[in-house]
């Protein structure tokens, strides 16, 4: 215990002291984000959060000599996701080459050469074993470049993307303390006390009116990236089925799932920038920045949870799969009515009411005053990735 104390606070201070330090030098390497029509945060603030985080996360684990509880895969694939991600925030790599990339990162991470993939609690012959095993391989490949994109997407308000990593690395590490997975509950802790010293500058609080620092592509990249690998780990050494341990990363994938979709659907590009994420429904419907993200850091926390919850009690891997529906549901109700489409919709629907109670038409005044727009808040945004959805 008294070494998992010291190299988080060592973490946690060393994270903050290269915030300060790297917040210097940011200017000088073009690691800035510039506010634009697209986002509105002030001035021009460092993109260098991610590299603080994952630099003090390194030191802490390599030189206190802890590098065996992460094999060498994993320290490959994050650093070509931090290179490209800090690539990106100086350049703005095009698509395709921050998918390659990714994809190759995701390879290396998951490693189907090891002979282990991710587990699924179902039981299956043995001539289905290696068909298995490579389906499986390729779905844990998806989810790694999947999880490091989500991470990505939600990066737009202060805190969003910081707060959800930590939340998510805590659940992480009661779970794995729980199944006695002891040789990933230290990397887990260190991480979240590397993330927990970014969260001083980023989250906003009585002392932070803003953010004064950005995690950047290379940041909110890498903590999908790492998170995700964590996950797939967890799965495949304590057997917890993955479907169950989505729980923990239940807002971010399930937000970024209906995105994809709304935007399929609408005709649009799975890659266009819009304002249909979560916070951003939360923001347009005058919610301040600083409670949208308390709000989506609450219900994070809540899935992470039942999630947890349901690993003590060892509940059915097929009741918890199933019941990831509820939290879906939920969030496709409140896109639904708060989103354009649901609005116009309910609207459509009340006029159509009103006209067979009452055959005459509103005179033209009472048709403005009914459909009056009421212009919303801008809103914070620190967002420069492949799926840029920043304001």
């Amino acid at each position: 215990m008294f070494v998992w104390i010291t190299n988080c606070l060592a973490a946690m201070a060393v994270s903050a002291l290269l915030i300060v330090v790297l917040k210097k030098v940011s200017h000088a390497c073009s690691l800035v984000d510039y506010p634009d029509r697209r986002k509105l945060h002030d001035g021009v603030v460092p993109l260098c959060g991610g590299i603080a985080i994952f630099a003090a996360f390194a030191m802490v684990m390599l030189v206190q000599g802890n590098e065996p509880l992460l094999a060498l895969n994993f320290w490959v694939g994050l650093l070509i996701t931090i290179i490209v991600g800090v690539i990106d925030d100086r350049h703005e790599l095009s698509a395709t080459k921050r998918l390659a990339a990714q994809f190759v990162a995701a390879i290396i991470l998951v490693n189907p050469l090891s002979g282990s993939t991710i587990v699924t609690g179902i039981a299956l012959p043995p001539a289905l074993l290696d068909i298995s095993f490579l389906l499986l391989t390729v779905v844990a490949i998806l989810f790694v470049v999947g999880l490091i994109n989500s991470w990505n997407m939600i990066d737009g308000i202060d805190g969003l993307a910081g707060g959800s990593a930590a939340v998510a690395l805590f659940w992480l590490a009661v779970v794995a303390g729980w199944k006695g997975a002891g040789e990933l509950v230290l990397p887990i802790v260190v991480l979240l006390a590397a993330v927990s010293g970014f969260l001083a500058f980023n989250m906003r609080s009585p002392w932070v009116a803003r953010a004064k620092i950005f995690l950047g592509d290379a940041g909110s990249t890498t903590l999908g990236a790492a998170i995700a690998y964590l996950v797939i780990r967890l799965s495949t050494h304590t057997h917890i089925a993955f479907s169950v341990l989505l729980w923990i990363v239940a807002i971010p994938v399930i937000d970024t799932l209906s995105l994809i979709v709304r935007r399929l659907y609408a005709g649009r590009s799975p890659l266009a920038a819009d304002r249909s994420h979560l916070h951003h429904l939360l923001l347009d419907r005058s919610i301040s920045p600083r409670t949208t993200t308390n709000i989506i850091l609450a219900a994070s926390a809540l899935c992470g949870a039942i999630g947890c919850f349901g690993i003590i009690i060892e509940a059915s891997n097929y009741l918890m799969t199933v019941a990831l529906l509820l939290p879906l549901a939920v969030h496709s109700a409140f896109v639904f009515l708060a989103s354009e489409e649901g609005t116009d919709w309910v609207q459509q629907s009340r006029s159509v009411a009103v006209a067979q109670l009452n055959p005459i038409p509103p005179t033209p005044i009472r048709a403005e005053i009914g459909m009056a727009h009421t212009p919303q808040p801008p809103s914070a945004n620190n967002n420069t990735g492949m799926f840029s959805d920043a304001v």
